[in-house]
């Protein structure tokens, strides 16, 4: 009798992927720690090396490895591991093959949204290509909505009017960040326009949640070097409760008058 104890601990991403190679025949008997570390944490190697060529010993063909492979996805997915609701999300060198990228998910969950996105963020910087996505989202489907929650600076030694801070920043959105046509809804915190003291405060989460369902809660801005190269790290959530949760909060901040819409030229 074979053990399949070594299955009750992979996630449902690793089994996935782990039945995707076994039917392209990107993975084959004899099944080596060398060909399986690529795929799954470390942890697990050995394990499952030994549980797959248990099974080639037994002549049990790849096809059937890999049903047996999905079976155990399926059960992952209906009684879900925490784990399974959770990828690790990270930036910077060696991004390790059981993490995902940064930029990648974020250009992943703009092109997935279906019915709205929620992005919040302190810096924006080379908006053109990190909102590209989501700009041509919004300008294909109408029925589309992303609300925007961003941090508007005021330089110390600036002396403007609050009006004419989040005026430059309005324009300067439009003109440099954002590369299509429909806009966003913007939001700031006025409070960030205060002078340093009591009432100066900063809108310094970043966080994508799309359709109420999943959400990326991250370190990283929304500018090339946080998505590419800045050592970034952050979970992808696959939840609607703590999805919702997250939307909940920014739109009540909204509704109450905490964060005010941007006016755009």
């Amino acid at each position: 009798m074979i053990d399949y104890e070594a299955l009750n601990d992979l996630d449902h991403p690793s089994l996935v992927r782990l039945a995707d190679l076994l039917e392209s025949n990107l993975l084959t008997a004899p099944f080596t720690k060398l060909s399986l570390q690529s795929h799954i944490s470390e942890g697990h190697v050995a394990s499952v090396a030994a549980y797959l060529n248990k099974l080639a010993k037994r002549q049990v063909s790849t096809s059937e490895i890999a049903l047996i492979f999905r079976s155990f996805a399926a059960l992952r997915k209906v009684n879900p591991n925490i784990s399974d609701l959770i990828d690790i999300v990270v930036s910077g060198p060696d991004v390790a093959a059981t993490a995902r990228d940064t930029g990648v998910v974020i250009r992943q969950l703009f092109n997935k949204a279906k019915e709205r996105v929620l992005a919040v963020g302190y810096a924006v910087y080379q908006g053109r290509s990190v909102f590209r996505e989501l700009a041509e989202r919004l300008d294909a489907d109408e029925s589309l909505e992303a609300t925007l929650c961003l941090e508007v600076r005021r330089e110390q030694t600036d002396t403007s009017l609050d009006s004419q801070v989040v005026g430059r920043f309005a324009n300067n959105f439009i003109e440099n960040e954002w590369p299509g046509i429909r806009l966003p809804r913007l939001y700031y915190d006025p409070r960030s326009l205060a002078p340093a003291g009591p009432v100066h405060s900063a809108l310094h989460a970043k966080c994508v949640v799309i359709d109420g369902r999943e959400a990326l809660v991250t370190s990283a801005n929304f500018t090339e070097a946080a998505q590419d190269r800045n050592i970034e790290l952050g979970m992808l959530v696959n939840s609607p409760e703590v999805a919702g949760q997250i939307e909940r909060h920014f739109h009540s901040l909204i509704r109450n008058g905490h964060l005010q819409m941007l006016p755009l030229p």
